[in-house]
């Protein structure tokens, strides 16, 4: 690999480890609810860093929670704690030797959990004179998320409606798939899994037509990514690692690459192909993330972009792309509706929930109508006007239980969503009551609602595609290996497509016939050391403390600089699919990768 690629690829990895904990969702489910807000003094030390490693995994497996206390004067903490499941811990020093609180000490507390559940948590210090917390945005962080499965076996497929089989099954093996989405007729199907994008033909169902590579990108997390694919299937939008990328359909390279802040959570295509969003995460505090996002066809730069405090968790658009929706995470939790031509909203909600994001909103065709998603005593599924911020109605779930999955059909009538507690709905948009329902022993994170709204598909963690035809009281099952999340139906209402993976099931509790068991851990999992990770990047983590980022990029450089004495310099590299204007290439002298320029 060219030194120059080699180096922006392990830049982007570097970046994507230091804010991977940072960009998790906000799902809280706590039973501790609300914590208030610590006044803050000129006296505060710092809590930096603060998080659960490995972030996912099994049972028996040992868990390392740390955070870097520093203090501007050097002063000693008084104490550092992990609020962790309802009690205070005293946390231990990395390194019992360091004593620099002016550069920042390390402190740490393990765990092996031995059954399914959630574990809540911060960070609390003092140093006698101020306090200070992190990992908490109004409630404790919920980690390390736990699953039986070791998500081995996950797997892309698309059914026949009217056999209820399998049409085509690729198996992604530990990638989960993190988008599903059908052209029209059903005849070309996008996915994007951990580290790939794929296009399929359904009636070639044996190998993709082509696929494309991400090979710095990370396997499990809650910022999915997304795929989306425009009517005719000509146009591909996919949101892998902090890239949103444009493809069309006869060639894996891209039209144009975009590099956003953060990864993101979904994407969105206009039907005729002309227009893209996306939904993306990061920090409150910085403007260039959490960002919705629009694009035309015609290049990279973006349209507009919009910044919110919390993560964008959904995009929507409208059949011509006139209209864009986006829903929120923590502290916004909103519903927003934008025009193509501005970023002043058009509709910017009042906060819909209490503590927890709102999932999903989607646009009906011509724009008129949006269908929204939350977990909220007051209303769960929500259904709005594009004249007015308040809702037309709401409809609250048994339990407040979270609707994670929800869908439209594009004429505004019919609303599809399933909740976490395994009800499944239809409703009339002219109704808040769903004119029907079903419950399974499972909860439920994916769903789509066919465009007559004759049937529903929708899937969850007993591994299973139910199948749902409306006034009917049962439905079909197929099998899958892993937990149903992403689920899409062809505008034809002929082929169901699906993918497996965890990423909607973070953060929050879900229903698992294993859940209260307690798993024998006579052999406890002990996962790759996290120093591991920096010493890839050449950084020794020094007496225990993890190096910052600066620290870690000028360590890399210099290790760079190394390589650049003895690898090719300033040479454009012709198939590797990017065109390099900078280093000469042009239609003419690598038409491979600038054909499309």
């Amino acid at each position: 690999m060219k030194v120059r690629n080699f180096i922006i690829v392990s830049l982007i990895i570097i970046f994507s480890l230091f804010s991977f904990n940072s960009i998790f969702a906000e799902d809280k489910n706590t039973p501790s609810g609300m914590i208030p807000k610590l006044p803050k003094t000129q006296n505060d030390p710092q809590l930096l860093e603060g998080h659960v490693y490995p972030s996912w995994g099994p049972v028996c497996q040992r868990y390392t929670y740390s955070v870097i206390y520093f203090d501007k004067e050097g002063r000693k903490p008084e104490y550092v704690k992990i609020y962790f499941n309802g009690q205070m811990i005293n946390m231990q020093k990395a390194n019992p030797k360091d004593n620099d609180y002016k550069k920042g000490v390390k402190y740490f507390y393990k765990y092996v959990p031995n059954k399914l559940g959630s574990n809540f948590y911060y960070f609390e210090a003092s140093n006698g004179l101020g306090k200070t917390r992190d990992a908490i945005i109004d409630s404790p962080d919920n980690g390390p998320v736990l699953f039986k499965s070791a998500f081995e076996k996950n797997e892309i497929a698309v059914i026949s409606k009217q056999s209820g089989k399998k049409i085509l099954s690729f198996s992604t093996g530990k990638e989960w798939v993190g988008g599903i989405s059908l052209s029209d007729n059903g005849k070309y199907l996008a996915a994007k899994t951990s580290k790939h994008v794929y296009l399929f033909d359904t009636e070639k169902p044996k190998e993709p037509l082509w696929s494309f590579a991400c090979e710095q990108c990370r396997i499990g997390d809650d910022v999915k990514g997304g795929v989306a694919i425009s009517g005719d299937g000509s146009k591909i939008i996919a949101a892998f690692g902090e890239k949103v990328t444009l493809f069309d359909k006869s060639s894996k390279k891209p039209i144009w690459m975009y590099t956003a802040q953060n990864s993101s959570y979904n994407v969105a295509i206009s039907k005729d192909g002309k227009y893209m969003a996306a939904a993306t995460a990061g920090e409150e505090s910085d403007k260039n993330s959490n960002l919705l996002i629009l694009w035309n066809d015609k290049n990279e730069k973006p349209l507009w972009s919009y910044h919110s405090s919390g993560n964008f968790h959904d995009v929507s658009l409208s059949s011509d792309g006139s209209f864009i929706t986006g829903s929120t995470g923590c502290p916004d939790r909103r519903f927003y509706l934008f025009s193509k031509d501005s970023n002043k909203p058009l509709i910017k909600s009042d906060p819909l929930t209490r503590d927890s994001p709102v999932h999903r909103a989607k646009n009906s065709a011509d724009g008129s109508l949006m269908a929204v998603g939350s977990e909220s005593d007051a209303g769960a599924v929500f259904l709005f006007k594009a004249n007015s911020k308040e809702p037309v109605w709401k409809f609250p779930t048994q339990n407040g239980s979270s609707v994670r999955a929800l869908n439209f059909t594009p004429d505004g009538k019919f609303i599809g969503a399933a909740t976490f507690g395994g009800q499944a709905y239809i409703f009339d948009s002219k109704s808040s009551q769903p004119i029907t329902s079903w419950t399974v022993n499972t909860t439920l994170g994916g769903i789509d609602i066919a465009d007559d709204g004759s049937f529903i598909a929708a899937g969850g963690t007993d591994n299973k595609l139910y199948i749902f035809d409306r006034g009917k009281k049962t439905g079909i099952e197929v099998p899958f290996n892993e937990y149903l999340e992403e689920i899409d139906i062809s505008a034809n209402g002929k082929y169901i497509a699906a993918g497996t993976g965890g990423s909607v099931y973070f953060f929050e509790t879900y229903i698992s016939q294993d859940r209260g068991k307690t798993f024998n851990c006579s052999s406890i999992i002990e996962p790759s050391p996290e120093s591991q990770l920096m010493a890839n990047f050449g950084v020794v983590d020094q007496g225990g403390r993890k190096p910052s980022l600066l620290e870690i990029i000028l360590n890399f450089i210099k290790n760079i600089f190394k390589l650049e004495k003895t690898a090719p310099s300033g040479k454009a590299v012709c198939g590797n699919d990017f065109c390099e204007p900078n280093l000469n290439e042009s239609k003419q002298s690598c038409p491979q990768d600038c054909s499309a320029q």
